[in-house]
């Protein structure tokens, strides 16, 4: 008989690689200049906006298939090869610095993010079950959430000093960075496909009909996709948001060379709230989705006095509102791990990836004409609404499919 991995042995083998893959995979300095970058080399306003769009092709065409096959053959090497594309991504920005070469760069970048997203929690999630430590899934996320938002502050501290002396540094900085975070994924102890449970081959037969299947499996339970929904867009919408959060800083009166710490102070509440995600969810009881809800729905009301006043004594709501959604984020993640089965998480997480990342675009794509229309205070009151009315959706979904027998009751 196999002896069990140690309770003690399991989790360091799986904690230190994984925190060093979420510092790494983050530590981009390329971050805040690259689109300086494109502007330097003649890039107008539209072709910019056609590489942003670029991007989010991969992501979306990449995000099941990746997952099917992350369940079927490996999960840590899926993030390896993942990480391994956005650095040749970054190698292609620095050897071909045009519109072409931006644009192929943004498509390895685009596969990265379609190949790794979902795939990283449940590798974590099934490393730390397989030693028994499934319940500290929220802590150990959360550590990793602090240390990726730690590792894009100091990007955009060093990124654009950098940048001042050597474009090519910058460049060749990220790329090494997103090697190290495929070297420190490589070192995640992961079980073997066959071992995840019977159901893996079945699920992951190939092709569409694998995708299917999986998609079968998730949609069957009850109370799931409403729930799955209503949680990714609480949750995106203060993703969304952060994008105009410098923006919105100057509109407050925050001068550009105080800018950066504007910025740094809303990353450093996210982080604290990552982690501190698993105490508040001991502590508060947020492992139900009712209470879960109530936060959400929370969190988003905060914005409301902020703008609806225009009061600097109350933008610390503000902060706020960042730090408590960054919580439900990741209790969001963890309730979901704890209902998917482990031979198609890493599928069934990339489902709720793709429901996250086209509800970005569709509020991305929402946000310009609202902020042209009603400002920058029209666009964060219309998110913090939004965001509250799809917390209240969330726990609305879980009491109707908690009166059904055979619904998830926890």
């Amino acid at each position: 008989m196999s002896k069990r991995p140690s309770p003690e042995a399991g989790p360091v083998s799986t904690i230190l690689p994984y925190l060093g893959f979420s510092f790494f995979q983050d530590l981009a300095l390329v971050y805040p200049v690259y689109m300086i970058y494109f502007q330097q080399q003649g890039l107008d306003y539209l072709r910019m906006s056609w590489l942003l769009a670029i991007w989010g092709v991969p992501v979306l065409l990449m995000e099941l298939p990746s997952g099917v096959i992350a369940d079927l053959w490996s999960r840590k090497w899926s993030l390896v090869i993942g990480m391994g594309l956005k650095a040749a991504g970054f190698g292609v920005w620095l050897v071909r610095p045009d519109f072409v070469g931006f644009a192929l760069g943004f498509v390895l970048w685009g596969l990265q993010e379609g190949i790794c997203t979902g795939v990283g929690e449940a590798l974590l999630y099934d490393s730390l079950r397989a030693s028994g430590e499934e319940s500290r899934f929220v802590q150990i996320s959360g550590r990793g959430g602090m240390l990726r938002r730690l590792a894009i502050v100091l990007s955009v501290l060093l990124g654009g000093a950098l940048f001042t002396l050597s474009a090519s540094v910058v460049m060749i900085a990220s790329s090494a960075a997103m090697v190290i975070a495929a070297l420190c994924a490589a070192l995640i102890p992961e079980e073997a496909p066959g071992k995840r449970g019977r159901a893996g081959h079945a699920e992951i037969s190939g092709g569409i009909a694998a995708i299917r299947h999986s998609l079968g499996s998730a949609l069957r339970g009850e109370a799931f996709v409403p729930l799955m929904i209503f949680g990714a867009l609480a949750t995106v919408v203060y993703g969304v948001l952060d994008e105009y959060d410098f923006l919105f800083g100057r509109e407050q009166g925050v001068s550009l060379a105080l800018i950066g710490l504007w910025g740094g102070f809303r990353f450093l509440m996210e982080g604290i709230g990552a982690l501190l995600a698993h105490r508040l969810e001991n502590r508060l009881r947020l492992d139900s989705p009712k209470r879960l809800a109530l936060w959400m729905a929370g969190a988003g009301l905060l914005l409301v006095p902020v703008i609806l006043t225009g009061s600097v004594f109350l933008l610390p709501l503000y902060f706020l509102f960042f730090f408590m959604m960054a919580v439900a984020e990741l209790l969001f993640q963890g309730w979901i791990q704890r209902r998917i089965k482990s031979a198609g998480r890493a599928t069934v997480s990339s489902l709720v990836s793709l429901v996250y990342e086209a509800f970005g675009l569709l509020l991305v794509l929402a946000a310009g004409p609202v902020s042209q229309q009603h400002g920058l205070a029209g666009l964060f009151l219309a998110g913090g609404i939004l965001s509250s009315a799809a917390g209240i959706l969330f726990g609305l979904a879980y009491v109707a499919g908690h009166r059904k027998p055979g619904v998830y009751r926890h």
